[in-house]
């Protein structure tokens, strides 16, 4: 299992950690909130990344040109595909402007790389799931790890073993709660809760004094990735016989 850690493109630490970090482990960044420079850094610095559509960004009632904003993604991926980057995430905007539409979003990403991960969601039906893993063997699928969401917590073995019986390999989105880590091995998942943590001045399970916080807001963040990187190796480790 890799945990790919997400939103360090975002924010004035990322430039205090990759220089107190010079070799990451797994990144997740959004193309939404691509900044060039900075993506380019931590992807040097990063053994593997994934890349966000961003998709989740636009579900709070922005309006947007669906198509052009896809191809303007595609074109990013067709000109900045490299061996680290393990897959591109598809606009899973269903809630916003159906199955349908994303389906043809999909096809654009498609047509410029065979590198593009769909994303399950509640709407489309089991057996679109079942579908799905059975067109993208061998592979990278994905679904949410969101609390209360698509899937029950008892339920996460079961898409798992149907990913496995179709060998594909399987991701969580926003996965990083340690009861479901120590049952399911997925092949990858994600979590920006290191940053979050952070800006509420805790550090893993210890709380930061809040003026403290304050006034070191990157080494609190530092902190928060290095015990985060202890996370991803930890369940590396632990679930490594599955990869």
């Amino acid at each position: 299992m890799k945990i790919f850690l997400s939103a360090l493109e975002s924010g004035n630490d990322c430039p205090y950690i990759l220089e107190r970090i010079p070799e990451l482990k797994w990144n997740l960044m959004s193309f939404f909130y691509l900044n060039e420079e900075r993506f380019k850094a931590i992807e040097k610095q990063s053994e593997q990344i994934l890349i966000d559509s961003g998709a989740h960004s636009f579900q709070k009632g922005k309006k947007v040109d669906w198509i052009e904003y896809t191809k303007k993604y595609a074109r990013w991926i067709q000109e900045n595909d490299t061996p680290k980057k393990l897959g591109f995430f598809e606009m899973d905007v269903d809630v916003v402007i159906g199955y349908e539409a994303v389906l043809e979003l999909r096809k654009i990403l498609e047509s410029v790389s065979n590198k593009i991960i769909p994303v399950w969601h509640k709407n489309r039906g089991i057996k679109d799931y079942k579908e799905m893993c059975h067109k993208y063997t061998g592979k990278i699928i994905a679904i949410t790890g969101f609390r209360n969401g698509d899937i029950k917590d008892e339920q996460y073995a079961l898409f798992y073993e149907y990913a496995k019986k179709n060998d594909c390999k399987i991701h969580c989105l926003g996965m990083t709660r340690r009861n479901i880590l120590d049952k399911v091995p997925f092949d990858f998942v994600d979590s920006s809760s290191w940053k979050q943590q952070a800006l509420f001045g805790r550090i893993g399970k210890n709380k930061v004094k809040k003026e403290f916080s304050k006034t070191n807001r990157n080494e609190v963040c530092y902190q928060s990735y290095l015990q985060a990187m202890e996370m991803q190796e930890e369940y590396f480790r632990k679930w490594r016989a599955y990869d």
